[in-house]
């Protein structure tokens, strides 16, 4: 099979529908292959006329010299597949069908795009498409796509690849990107991916001598395993991906049957597996370019702690705000270098962040060389944040910058320029174009550059994760909803800590239980149909004796039958009450595409109102489960504070990992003779004691579903 490095680099090019009517999309396309130079053989297809600017033109794909190596085609979607067997039977190459209403637009169309790809596969044709457009190869000069924001000079040639599902918006932001002086090696438009797929392109990119920095805008994966594979592939190779996913929307969540289904949704899954293998996901796609810019101006660097340098005392203190809520953190000079900053500055106003205009009457008129230079020499700064306000030379004052983080001093370290002014930083813009220097023109957008690029520098390769000594395989239980005591027998067995439990029929039963487990207790409904009991008044706590008990049972039948009177109530679960200075929920399901994974987060009733959870590809490595517990917004409540020691961190990791193998054990995998299959299992609350004491699970539930 030709490789992709040959297909995207072809001898020849046969343009279907080829115009000069700059209306049509076969018109734009064909004036901007030969506006951009391409070097290969170009074989207009027009049945109507001779030539096309300047060109011979050929009435049909069978009478051209030789059969070209790729074709691309505009037609209206019922001569696609003609187009594609005739084209394939002639020994093309590779094709790109830029016209849509297929699969995008649903069975119909499904059916016709399959018919076309098995057209093309019969004669071991590739294709990219449809609904796309096309494609844009600076390295290649090879230019197969109709935006009009084509019609450029010269394309800007640089190591950043990028692959979009999104034709219209890989236009949009090569228009953008031209601007700010951001080239590429290779932008394709995939579009609906009935062939050639994200992760074929992906994959030529980390294989890609002319590219450094891979960016794609994703809107479905094909392939989860070998995306997952591809990102391995790409951090060994050094090359960082970026990416941007669409679709992070919560309208899943109303048909969830826990909250762990509805906390890792499909989104939440993709980002955890993203988080494990460097992948940098981005809000913003060209937040995205302009990070890749960054990165391939300043290679392999790695920005932690950031130094401002800036012209104005509000735009240091808003920049202060905006990278602290970032994550971002500020460099702490040396004393040398706050010494040498005080020679040229009022007292205060020499820290970080620094601003300029707080200089001293008699400073050098280069002052902002030296302080740049000062700044970025210091072994704390990892990059410099140069933020420009309106002042009477920006263009001068952001070239002195410049120059100061050009000294040999400096270290050749990042710097990023803030842009805040309008019209008249134009003329510093362009400067920082003609030198190859990143900016932005918002605050919002370097603090988004930053995180991600924060996000990269400090990834840790993951350890492999081992099976807790002494924990077997677990027997995967009968299809079926479990209710709570076969849900906590389940974790159990895996060795997770369960509160006693008995289930009783009536208070008689209850009495009589509650004497072999003693006071207090806690009383749940039992019931197939009620996922979450205490919104129908089905828990009970703090029972202190048997009138009590007796009372709490009345009370329970008569509220439940009133809140959810079609529910089949099968008895009551009655519960040694355990105590825990804070509550979690720990969960795990599979994702349809990625597999295992594990939720943790603040539990019990805080759940849906804090939504503070991370989301972990199971099975986990106890050092990743400690590290997402310790991201939490709640982690700081898992340490001493006011008077209370810590709490048992080490119970919830190992519970955790416990967790994380039982989810892979219940997932089962081509090994055990099944497919891969459903399951959803929680824990809410695992109650979390002091240091040495433990953690026990109190309420559970879990669903198996068929391999």
């Amino acid at each position: 099979m030709t490789s992709l490095k040959n297909l995207l680099n072809p001898r020849s090019v046969a343009v279907i529908g080829a115009s000069e009517d700059q209306t049509k999309f076969g018109g734009r396309l064909y004036k901007t292959l030969l506006q951009h130079q391409y070097g290969g053989d170009v074989y207009p297809i027009n049945p109507t006329r001779e030539s096309l600017f300047g060109l011979k033109t050929f009435p049909s794909i069978d009478a051209t010299p030789e059969p070209p190596d790729m074709v691309v085609m505009a037609l209206p979607r019922d001569k696609v597949k003609d187009a594609i067997t005739a084209c394939a039977a002639r020994g093309a190459k590779a094709g790109i069908i830029i016209t849509s209403k297929f699969s995008d637009e649903g069975a119909e169309g499904l059916a016709l795009e399959r018919e076309v790809v098995a057209a093309a596969q019969a004669h071991g044709m590739r294709l990219i498409g449809p609904n796309c457009l096309g494609l844009i190869s600076p390295t290649n000069k090879l230019v197969l796509c109709s935006s009009p924001a084509l019609n450029v000079p010269s394309l800007i040639e640089a190591p950043i690849g990028f692959i979009s599902q999104s034709g219209a918006l890989m236009g949009t932001l090569f228009d953008r990107s031209y601007g700010m002086g951001i080239g590429f090696s290779h932008c394709v438009s995939v579009g609906n991916q009935a062939d050639l797929e994200l992760c074929d392109f992906i994959e030529f990119l980390i294989e890609d001598e002319s590219t450094q920095v891979i960016c794609s805008y994703v809107e479905g994966i094909k392939s989860p395993q070998r995306f997952v594979d591809l990102a391995r592939r790409a951090r060994a190779a050094g090359k960082p991906w970026l990416m941007v996913k669409a679709g992070a929307s919560d309208d899943g969540r109303r048909a969830a049957y826990s909250y762990t289904a509805s906390l890792a949704g499909d989104f939440a899954a993709l980002k955890a597996i993203c988080a494990r293998e460097n992948v940098i996901m981005m809000d913003d796609p060209l937040n995205m370019l302009s990070l890749a810019r960054a990165m391939v101006r300043y290679p392999k660097r790695r920005v932690r702690e950031v130094a401002v340098l800036t012209t104005s005392g509000g735009g240091g203190a808003i920049s202060a705000d905006q990278l602290s809520q970032s994550g971002i953190g500020l460099a702490r000079f040396h004393e040398d270098t706050l010494a040498a900053l005080a020679e040229h500055y009022s007292e205060g106003q020499a820290t970080n962040p620094v601003d300029i205009g707080g200089r001293k009457a008699d400073a050098t008129p280069k002052l902002g060389m030296l302080t740049s230079e000062i700044a970025m020499a210091d072994s704390a700064t990892d990059l410099a944040l140069m933020v420009l306000t309106t002042a009477p030379d920006v263009p001068g004052f952001t070239r002195q910058l410049a120059d100061g983080a050009e000294q040999p001093a400096a270290g050749g370290k990042p710097t990023l320029y803030v842009m805040l002014p309008g019209r008249v930083a134009e003329p510093a813009r362009q400067m920082l174009v003609e030198r190859g220097l990143p900016y932005v023109d918002t605050l919002a957008e370097a603090t988004a550059m930053l995180r991600g690029w924060k996000a990269w520098s400090i990834y840790e390769e993951p350890n492999a994760p081992y099976r807790p000594a002494g924990m077997e395989t677990m027997a995967i239980p009968a299809e079926g909803t479990l209710g709570e005591a076969a849900s906590k027998s389940l974790l159990g067995c895996a060795g997770i800590p369960v509160n006693l439990e008995r289930l009783v029929k009536s208070a008689d039963e209850a009495v009589a239980a509650a004497n072999e487990l003693g006071y207090p207790l806690v009383l749940k409904i039992v019931s197939p149909d009620i996922a979450h009991k205490s919104d129908v008044g089905g828990v009970a706590l703090n029972i202190t004796d048997a009138d009590d008990l007796r009372s709490r049972v009345a009370v329970m039948q008569a509220r439940v039958a009133k809140e959810a009177p079609q529910a089949r109530v099968e008895g009551y679960s009655l519960q040694k009450q355990e105590s825990g200075e804070l509550e979690l929920i720990v969960g795990a399901r599979r994702d349809p595409q990625f597999g295992a994974q594990i939720v943790v987060g603040a539990g019990g009733v805080l759940v849906e109102l804090l939504e503070d959870v991370a989301v972990i590809p199971a099975p986990v490595d106890a050092e990743s489960a400690r590290r997402a517990v310790q991201g939490l917004k709640i982690a700081r409540l898992l340490g001493a504070y006011r008077g209370r020691g810590a709490l048992d961190v080490d119970a919830v990791v190992d519970a955790i990992v416990r967790l994380s193998w039982l989810a892979h054990d219940l997932e089962g995998t081509a090994n055990d003779g099944n497919a891969e299959r459903e399951f959803e299992i929680e824990v809410n609350p695992l109650k979390v004691r002091l240091a040495g004491q433990g953690v026990v699970a109190v309420d559970a539930r879990a669903r198996i579903g068929s391999a």
